[in-house]
């Protein structure tokens, strides 16, 4: 046999080999890319609201205000922290004080979310030493005001642990809210379904005047804003069912609402977050908000309190804390300082301030 045809049988052998070999490739590459495009055989799309990826471009009717001489400095925007929901409060205070434009906002907004700026505001101000992890001291953001819903229980018995009083008080009224896919033809759901459905009594949603499919009630993580306005101000006493793998949403509020909205999930999603941050931060025209006994969480049902789940954002600071940063909280529940609330688009807690 000549070296040619001994050549040539090997490049045949050779070749189914390396046919597999790219097929396995292929394979492998399709496969890594469905996992991380489902979880819990549902889509999950990345994640569009860590700190200021959201709108935040100011209102038709913006003006500048008279703020009675009112100002801060980069250094106390630096000592503000919150959640996502409440970043443009912080703007039009930029925008206010300091002439920002749109684009230059994200240099005077540093909101970590609620959890963190909870762990921010308490730990920086706290009187135990630093904790460590993996033999690394654990720092914090030094803060002194945060914009946020109210604190979880674990968040009040954390600061009561580090010596610390958390002042709380509503800046901005919201409705905590219940959505699910257009599609889906229930238009409200009452006060005792939504316990019976988050607590497992309820599972389809022909229970609650649709259609005959199974109710899928995602969830957010512990210590999120939502998470703790679900446990506190609507399950109260009942307890939250479990959620079953991959319904349970940690990546922040955009992620639940991509989750409701796909397709896929149509006829059976539900889901929580607030008014404001839907209507205002994270619009997406396949979700429909849900009445809750036949009330919706417009403005006047929010202050009269006819809407179930009334709900608000808060300043909270440390008590004791004399820094000009905390004095934020009393201009900012001012009639001047419930105008700049206004004109960034929020409920404010009173009507003078419109």
């Amino acid at each position: 046999m000549s070296s040619k045809q001994d050549k040539d049988i090997k490049r045949l052998r050779i070749l189914p080999l390396m046919v597999v070999g790219i097929g396995l490739i292929i394979i492998a590459g399709a496969v890594i890319k469905m996992a991380k495009a489902y979880s819990g055989h549902h889509k999950i799309e990345p994640d569009k609201t860590t700190n200021i990826n959201v709108m935040l471009t100011r209102n038709p009717d913006w003006k500048q205000l008279d703020l009675g001489g009112f100002s801060l400095s980069m250094d106390q925007f630096l000592q503000i922290d919150g959640s996502t929901a409440t970043i443009p409060i912080t703007a039009e205070l930029a925008r206010q004080c300091c002439e920002a434009s749109d684009e230059d906002i994200d240099k005077y907004v540093f909101h970590n979310t609620t959890g963190p700026a909870y762990d921010n505001l308490i730990y920086s101000n706290g009187n135990k030493k630093p904790f460590y992890a993996n033999g690394n001291e654990i720092r914090y953001e030094e803060k002194h005001i945060i914009f946020a819903t109210e604190p979880s229980e674990q968040e009040l018995e954390e600061a009561k642990e580090y010596g610390v009083e958390l002042e709380v008080t509503p800046v901005a009224l919201d409705g905590f809210v219940f959505i699910t896919h257009k599609d889906n033809p229930v238009d409200s759901l009452t006060v005792q379904q939504i316990k019976d459905i988050y607590s497992g009594k309820i599972t389809n949603w022909k229970e609650v005047g649709g259609k005959d499919c199974e109710i899928i009630p995602y969830q957010r993580e512990a210590n999120s804003g939502s998470q703790t306005a679900m446990e506190q101000l609507v399950m109260k006493d009942t307890p939250l069912m479990k959620p079953k793998e991959g319904y349970r949403i940690t990546k922040g509020m955009g992620e639940l609402v991509e989750v409701v909205a796909e397709y896929e999930n149509r006829e059976s999603s539900l889901g929580y977050t607030y008014y404001y941050y839907l209507n205002n931060l994270y619009k997406n025209d396949n979700i429909k908000v849900l009445k809750i006994d036949g009330v919706s969480p417009d403005n006047e049902n929010l202050r009269d309190k006819s809407y179930p789940f009334n709900t608000a954002y808060y300043a909270v600071t440390v008590k004791g804390d004399d820094s000009e940063t905390a004095k934020l909280k009393d201009f900012i529940v001012s009639e001047k300082g419930q105008q700049v609330v206004a004109m960034a688009g929020y409920c404010t807690v009173s009507e003078s301030g419109e």
